[in-house]
């Protein structure tokens, strides 16, 4: 990864975009991909739409989504506390503990969710699986008053996490899931700038993928594309205790995975499975029998449908701030996609 890719994909990563308010995240690509297309848009769901003009008439589209999981303030009791609601899925036992920020305006402001500890429970010891309704998050207030001048009901929240990167090639961060789609989709759209195609390339970066998909079903109902492939992340299995009878072997640093199922195109996946070989790309596989769970679901059957593939890179620990994914595989991703649009074009065979 180049130092200008590596520097984008960090502050991409820093800022905050939880599902509905990506516009930060978008402002970011729209900054590194300015000169490397023929066209720039937002829609009215904020949607950022990057266009590369091909020589014909076949359109492709790869979409990442730029929002990540967060919370918004819904209640503030008498003593100060914040109690929120979820942007997205949560394991809410994970929670307790953290450090987060709080959006209010241009300030952020710091927080720690609390919960009581096993000492002050009564009954079983064993610690119950918690509801979102059991934790608070705590900034110090004196009370409700106090609280007040600092944060207001319906303020955003994010995990506070810093980047780090732990030997050669292991990213941790929170929001990999899934700025690494958008970082790929642009990346792509970077590597092709100064090179002729036939297709015509769209590089989506989508919003609201954690609560509606929104952003996935209009800028494909726009575009009306005849390919689309989603980036996204994928869960590994290469933790303890992890069965890979039920969730195959997915592992870290040894490529992006490629979904097999109802819902993707066998012509499209065999198309990326013949270019990995050729190009010596290493590539996993794993298997997504109905719904992907990604913003290919929202994709597929689109107008007339679309010829979609899903292509994730291996995330340990995901929806946590601290998410592992590999540098490598994000380079083998955006290698592998871009040389798929350099071959796509009109008599590409689409047909089942």
């Amino acid at each position: 990864m180049n130092k200008a890719n590596k520097e984008y994909l960090y502050r991409l990563l820093s800022v905050p975009s939880p599902s509905g308010f990506e516009s930060k995240a978008q402002k970011i690509t729209r900054e590194f991909l300015r000169g490397t297309c023929d066209d720039i848009s937002t829609d009215i769901n904020g949607n950022l739409i990057s266009f590369k003009r091909g020589s014909g008439d076949l359109k492709v589209m790869i979409v990442g989504h730029a929002d990540e999981i967060g919370f918004m303030i819904n209640y503030i009791d008498e003593s100060g506390y914040i109690y929120v609601k979820p942007l997205g899925g949560f394991d809410v036992n994970l929670l307790p503990g953290l450090r987060l920020d709080i959006h209010h305006g241009d300030q952020i402001v710091r927080g720690v969710i609390g919960k009581n500890p096993p000492h002050m429970t009564r009954g079983d010891s064993d610690s119950p699986k918690l509801k979102m309704e059991d934790i608070w998050i705590d900034i110090g207030a004196k009370d409700k008053k106090d609280a007040e001048k600092r944060v207001s009901i319906g303020d955003i929240i994010t995990f506070s996490s810093q980047i780090e990167e732990l030997g050669d090639d292991v990213l941790v961060s929170k929001a990999t899931d899934n700025k690494v789609g958008v970082y790929i989709a642009a990346a792509v759209m970077k590597a092709l700038a100064k090179t002729q195609i036939a297709a015509n390339y769209y590089a989506v970066s989508s919003v609201g993928e954690e609560t509606t998909m929104k952003g996935a079903r209009t800028s494909s109902y726009k575009i009306e594309p005849d390919i689309a492939i989603a980036v996204d992340v994928t869960f590994t299995s290469d933790v303890p205790g992890a069965d890979k009878r039920k969730f195959g072997d997915v592992k870290l640093g040894k490529g992006p995975t490629l979904a097999l199922g109802a819902a993707v195109h066998p012509g499209l996946n065999q198309m990326i499975q013949d270019l990995a070989k050729k190009h010596k790309i290493p590539l996993q596989l794993e298997i997504a029998p109905g719904y992907t769970g990604t913003d290919a679901d929202a994709i597929h059957s689109q107008r007339n449908g679309v010829a979609t593939a899903v292509l994730s890179i291996p995330n340990r620990y995901m929806h946590s701030p601290n998410e592992f994914i590999s540098l490598t595989d994000l380079d083998h991703a955006v290698k592998l996609l871009t040389e798929l649009i350099k071959i796509l074009n009109d008599k590409t065979d689409l047909s089942r």
